[in-house]
């Protein structure tokens, strides 16, 4: 390894066992071996740090954090350890595809001077939903500020998993890092706010294998409304940064159809099961983008029980928005 590593790969993990292990086989397996690799755990109990002990390679930097800083506290602890100028952030659960390195390095060699970061796994990502899957045909790979914005706005957070992102680490640290008030959507919030002055890179190139399954954790904070909460000031700030360059009434619009119909859908859902919380939260919260609320209810309604034209309505919505761009 030379002296200083090429690229920094940047673990959090919590409770991490057995996933943990796949994803250190995935790193040590790499053709590509000029990297570190920091593991930041952050006060498991289930054996994890037992098996973190194991590791032997003096390439793989073990941190115990003496108290859970939570997983954005985590993530700026991991950042100010980095000793590389390139960072890709491997969550625990995850693992490397054979030859990701490499690959990830040869997109570096092929992007712009102002790409803060590199979306990886793009077409995978896109799977998941109408929205996303019509975000992957209109979209650029290549976004400047501008149109990154735009993108975060029309489509929320791109990149999807942190695992699919290799960043430049001075980014970060110079924007402050991730907000660690946040505890659903602090990697969306960062994406967002970087973008603001750098541009961001799509790339269809197969890095990394991201589990999707559900988070109890998650969950519980969703039906809380806590997401809502969330979303409401990453997307105020987005629609003050796109307001000189699009009628701020038509962001308004479509941030109601878009986001709040979409929390009223799973708030309707938690109330059904009990949960009155996410409901309290989505009929409380002020803000200046928002719609009165009985026009967020008489008028959101409709899409959150149907969402096929909910979605039917975006894409017409979005692409409005990218022609008038």
């Amino acid at each position: 390894m030379s002296a200083v590593p090429t690229i920094s790969i940047l673990t959090p993990v919590w409770n991490g066992l057995p996933y943990i292990k796949e994803c250190v086989e995935s790193v040590l397996m790499q053709d590509f071996q000029d990297w570190e690799f920091i593991i930041s755990d952050n006060g498991s109990t289930d054996g994890t740090r037992d098996y973190l002990d194991t590791l032997q390679d003096p390439r793989v930097k073990i941190f115990k954090q003496e108290k859970n800083l939570g997983i954005d506290g985590n993530l700026n602890f991991l950042f100010t350890k980095a000793n590389s100028s390139l960072a890709y952030t491997l969550c625990a659960d995850d693992y490397f595809y054979p030859g990701a390195l490499r690959l990830v390095l040869t997109e570096w060699e092929t992007v712009s001077s102002d790409t803060a970061f590199i979306a990886f796994n793009w077409k995978e990502v896109v799977k998941h939903s109408i929205m996303a899957r019509y975000s992957y045909e209109i979209l650029p790979k290549n976004l400047d500020s501008a149109k990154s914005q735009l993108a975060f706005f029309l489509f929320g957070n791109i990149p999807g998993n942190l695992s699919n992102v290799s960043c430049k680490v001075d980014v970060i640290r110079t924007s402050g890092g991730f907000d660690e008030r946040l505890t659903q959507a602090g990697d969306f919030e960062i994406w967002a706010r970087i973008t603001r002055t750098q541009g961001m890179v799509l790339s269809d190139t197969e890095t990394a294998y991201v589990r999707r399954h559900e988070n109890t954790a998650s969950l519980y904070l969703n039906k809380q409304g806590q997401l809502f909460a969330e979303h409401i000031s990453i997307y105020e700030k987005l629609v003050e940064q796109l307001s000189p360059r699009f009628d701020r009434k038509k962001l308004i619009n479509y941030f109601n159809l878009e986001i709040c119909s979409f929390h009223l859908r799973h708030a309707i859902k938690a109330v059904i099961l009990g949960q009155s919380a996410s409901m309290k939260v989505y009929l409380n919260n002020k803000s200046s983008i928002f719609w009165p609320n009985w026009k967020r209810l008489v008028l959101c309604l409709p899409f959150a029980l149907n969402e096929t034209v909910r979605m039917r309505l975006l894409v017409l919505m979005a692409g409005k928005f990218i022609n008038r761009e």
